[in-house]
């Protein structure tokens, strides 16, 4: 008889991307409760959506269960959860508009862009082989720094909103800090986002112009 519990490895990351995403229209649902207890729960579920966001790397790596497609899943994953967080932050004035106007924008680009890259065989980072490319996009510690310069806003956004609903009493002072941090945060990584997609297209520019021409260029 097979084994039930290994025949779940394949998917065991993937699961997690879907719960990841479905929990942040729970949290966006939350959020416009607007009670001092659903914006507690809300506040709660964010970190377990970021923890989540560690988590399916990490099994995927332990089981050694990587694919292109389980990439591919998460790069989705993490473009709905957001850009929802984005847009609902938006909507309740705790980010500016233009966040997630140019991440929105900047999603159907760059997933234009790779999605011709993978079809001429190059993976999400592969394409990235120039120094601006291995430095701002490709490396570890770019993408550190761009995923947390993320969590920030969203999470000084989803501060402020809470602390507006009494659900942060007790950090006042630190919210008051972070209010007046959103606007340069927003700015930086909106900054940030913008550096990163115009060196993805620099990096692929060969890749575009041999498809748009409609050639079997081997890059």
């Amino acid at each position: 008889m097979p084994d039930k519990k290994s025949a779940f490895y394949p998917y065991a990351a993937n699961a997690i991307v879907a719960a990841r995403t479905a929990l942040v229209f729970a949290v966006i649902s939350l959020f416009a409760a607007k009670t001092g207890w659903s914006c507690r729960l809300a506040m709660a579920g964010l970190v377990a959506a970021a923890l989540m966001d560690w988590l399916d790397g990490h099994v995927a790596r332990r089981l050694g269960i990587c694919s292109k497609l389980g990439g591919l899943l998460d790069t989705l994953g993490d473009r709905i959860t957001e850009n929802l967080l984005l847009m609902y932050l938006a909507w309740e004035r705790m980010v500016p508009l233009y966040v997630p106007a140019v991440f929105i924008t900047r999603s159907f680009l760059a997933d234009f862009v790779r999605h011709i890259n993978y079809g001429r065989g190059y993976g999400t980072f592969a394409v990235n082989d120039s120094p601006a490319g291995r430095i701002f996009v490709a490396s570890g510690g770019a993408r550190a720094a761009y995923l947390v310069l993320k969590m920030y806003v969203v999470f000084a956004g989803a501060a402020v909103l809470s602390a507006a609903c009494g659900a942060l009493g007790t950090f006042g002072a630190t919210v008051r800090v972070m209010e007046k941090s959103v606007a340069p945060a927003c700015a930086l990584l909106v900054a940030v986002s913008v550096l990163r997609f115009a060196v993805l297209v620099y990096d692929s520019r060969k890749i575009l112009l041999a498809e748009f021409r409609g050639q079997n260029l081997k890059v």
